[in-house]
């Protein structure tokens, strides 16, 4: 379970990187009149989703796989990353910013890596800041969730880079 979960993961995230490989950097600033994110935004958005399952597992970790608060948000952190989602990438920004999330992809698969079999399918209250109720996340669950969040990107992208083209 654990391993096919991840090489599901780890193709979903080789998927979203092939379809950004064939964009040309002036398409990854183009901002679709009332999208939230430029074609390169999604890059950040999906690196902004990393960060919060990184803390997310991690937290689960140090308690052992018991309920934890979740990672809070700095809001003016989130801000910027919405702010920089909707501008895009800049072709300066492009090799480090493609860098930074196969990082945090490495860095997300190997601590759902560390759980055991037991550890990995565990359900675990995870208090977030707002809630009122514990939401049940297991390291299962969120690499599912980035499974899909990355699979959901893919067409969303290449759709809005077809769009990019017959716009130019």
């Amino acid at each position: 379970m654990k391993d096919d979960a991840l090489a599901k993961m780890d193709t979903a995230h080789a998927a979203i990187v092939e379809t950004f490989t064939a964009m040309p950097d002036a398409a990854l600033a183009w901002l679709k009149p009332g999208d939230d994110y430029a074609i390169g935004g999604i890059v950040i958005h999906l690196i902004q989703s990393l960060d919060g399952y990184i803390a997310t597992l991690a937290a689960m970790q140090a308690t052992g796989f018991e309920d934890t608060d979740g990672p809070g948000e700095d809001e003016k952190a989130v801000d910027a990353q919405l702010m920089h989602a909707r501008r895009g990438l800049t072709p300066g920004e492009r090799t480090a910013t493609f860098a930074e999330m196969g990082e945090k992809h490495a860095r997300l698969a190997d601590l759902a890596r560390r759980a055991t079999d037991a550890q990995f399918a565990t359900l675990v209250g995870v208090r977030y800041p707002g809630d009122l109720v514990p939401y049940p996340t297991s390291v299962a669950l969120i690499v599912k969730w980035m499974t899909e969040h990355d699979a959901e990107h893919v067409p969303h992208a290449q759709q809005l880079f077809a769009e990019w083209q017959r716009a130019h």
